[in-house]
């Protein structure tokens, strides 16, 4: 969630309504409003500060990011997707926005946009495991099978205690019959967080390669010993 510093200048006290704002309020002082109402969850006081500032400068990156966070709230993924590219063709390669866009573009199913997304959001901060596991999700939409199992192999290197990644990784091995890497993978998961169960399970009947235990305890341990 977006969050305001005290230093930004936004007072409680301020109008709560656009018709209240004077006429010559500043775009910075707008956003700074907007913000605020969205930190405190009033989504329409947001929105109707949000057009005036629009409304003044229709060309200004923060107020079209701004927007893109609102309609994603309003389950507006459109909407959200044309702020936020909008706001990224003022304001290229922003990582907050880049987020935005990629989240809008996925849920709109422009799955090779979201992509582009999150792949210049990974380059601009290699670090995030977040981004290159939302690549990774896409990869695997996309039938990519080598992109998600590479991508998936960075979240790990970022992030290894990330049970659903190497759930993941082992049903993209599992995909690509490498049943033995695939059990690894999900031994891992299963030590970490035992609520991954279920998907393992799920996952090792499903897949076209797979393999059938006598008992639920004998795949437990099973897992148990893949990860030792």
């Amino acid at each position: 969630m977006l969050r305001v510093c005290q230093s930004s200048g936004y007072d409680l006290s301020m109008p709560d309504t656009a018709d209240d704002i004077s006429p010559h309020a500043s775009v910075e002082s707008l956003l700074a409003l907007a913000i605020g109402h969205v930190n405190a969850g009033r989504s329409a006081q947001a929105k109707a500060i949000c057009a005036l500032a629009e409304s003044a400068r229709p060309a200004h990156p923060a107020v079209q990011q701004l927007l893109a966070v609102l309609a994603l709230q309003d389950a507006d993924p459109p909407g959200a997707r044309h702020h936020a590219e909008a706001s990224l063709a003022l304001r290229p390669g922003h990582p907050p926005t880049l987020l935005l866009a990629g989240q809008a573009q996925h849920a709109c199913g422009a799955l090779h946009a979201a992509l582009h997304s999150f792949e210049q959001l990974a380059v601009s901060t290699p670090s995030d495991h977040h981004a290159w596991f939302r690549i990774a999700l896409i990869k695997q939409d996309l039938h990519d099978l080598p992109g998600a199992e590479a991508a998936l192999r960075r979240v790990l290197q970022l992030a290894p205690q990330r049970a659903d990644a190497w759930v993941n990784l082992g049903i993209v091995l599992q995909e690509q019959g490498q049943l033995d890497a695939a059990l690894a993978a999900y031994g891992r998961a299963y030590v970490q967080r035992e609520d991954t169960f279920g998907r393992i399970a799920h996952a090792l009947v499903s897949a076209n390669v797979g393999r059938l235990w006598l008992s639920l305890d004998e795949l437990r341990a099973e897992l148990r010993s893949t990860a030792a």
